[in-house]
């Protein structure tokens, strides 16, 4: 029983040595909390709705008021039907709306007026929330508020509602999750693999040859890239081999090969460098684990990948966008779904090059403390 205690006492001695460890023990389950009990929503208000009003008058404002009060909606200005395909391209708005000329007019004359409605299908959860909210225009309660009738010349009784809507989804028109789905679990393995990959460096570090590398005449840059290069090589393989499977099995579309590749090496690139700056920081690989829980969780849960961003709480919000792992996914979905280009994904692209060399220069800040 002695023996006993006196194991248990060791261990708990040990714990209390390692601060950092116990840091990680008690802000992982804040970390869980907070997002699950915050970040994580499946329901989604206040989209965006592109409108494109040609009738100009007292009913339409009446009808863009409704989807604002009833349907929760953030109604935008526009004015042509390719300004609204662009917002939605672009992600600015999530639907778009044609109100069309004459619309007044065959509302005094009891006729039905089409309205075309234009939905963004890339993220299915994001698509059914804004056709549930559109619907508030052809609801019962829209068909009396819209109703204009003549007590002269009373309309019959039985007649077609006011407004109809001619819905077109775009981008992903069957709604299938795993055109949504797969290109963020293209870079959820290469996030996983190449993170995983750099507690190597750690390892190195519990087995004494990182300090007898530390000081040999190689630079801390060559140090870093060297370490690096191999562990780049086996991600970029993991990308080519998840990309050709995902086109093989689930045919998710690849309008063009070239920026998709552009997109993975710099994201990749940005990885190893985090992956290099935490183990830095790290001093067993066990603390290693543990950092890196605290950058898998939040890309899976906060990037996109599962939940709309729109639905996170907007305090919450620029952590989503401090995430390497959003922008990888907002850009390839665009090139896989959208037909971007490039040149309309250059943020994610900046944003990607910014982790890349704001990383690098952490790391060889940290292996410089370390070799001082």
């Amino acid at each position: 029983m002695r023996a006993f205690k006196a194991m248990v006492r060791k261990e708990f001695l040990h714990i209390r040595r390692d601060p950092q460890l116990i840091g990680f023990v008690l802000g992982l389950p804040v970390l869980l909390l907070v997002l699950f009990g915050y970040a994580l929503r499946l329901k989604v208000d206040n989209l965006t709705v592109a409108v494109w009003d040609a009738d100009h008058n007292f009913f339409s404002e009446q009808v863009k008021d409704r989807l604002q009060r009833k349907g929760k909606l953030i109604v935008i200005d526009v004015n042509s039907e390719a300004e609204i395909k662009r917002h939605l391209q672009s992600g600015a708005a999530r639907m778009g709306l044609h109100i069309p000329k004459g619309f007044a007019e065959r509302l005094g004359n009891n006729q039905q007026t089409t309205f075309r409605l234009y939905v963004d299908g890339s993220m299915p959860t994001l698509a059914q929330a804004g056709m549930y909210g559109a619907s508030v225009l052809t609801d019962e309660e829209s068909a009396e508020a819209l109703i204009m009738d003549d007590p002269d010349h009373p309309a019959p009784p039985f007649r077609k509602p006011p407004i109809k809507i001619d819905q077109e989804i775009l981008y992903n028109p069957d709604l299938r999750d795993s055109d949504f789905f797969l290109p963020g679990t293209i870079g959820l393995v290469i996030m996983v693999v190449v993170l995983q990959l750099t507690a190597n460096l750690v390892r190195e570090r519990e087995q004494g040859t990182m300090e007898q590398l530390l000081v040999t005449p190689i630079t801390r840059f060559a140090l870093i890239t060297g370490k690096m290069i191999p562990y780049g090589m086996i991600g970029a393989f993991d990308f080519v081999l998840v990309s050709v499977l995902a086109k093989v099995i689930f045919n998710l579309p690849f309008a063009s090969v070239l920026p998709v590749v552009v997109l993975a090496a710099l994201f990749i690139l940005a990885l190893l460098m985090i992956g290099a700056f935490l183990s830095t920081i790290a001093e067993t690989q066990v603390q290693h684990g543990f950092l890196l829980v605290f950058v898998l969780i939040p890309s899976m849960l906060m990037s996109g990948f599962v939940f709309p961003i729109e639905a996170i709480p907007g305090w919450l919000q620029p952590v989503a966008w401090s995430l390497p792992m959003t922008y990888f996914v907002e850009a390839i979905r665009g090139f896989t779904l959208k037909g971007t280009t490039m040149l309309e994904e250059w943020r994610s692209f900046a944003a990607l090059a910014g982790f890349m060399v704001g990383f690098t220069v952490l790391s060889l800040a940290r292996l410089r403390k370390q070799l001082a």
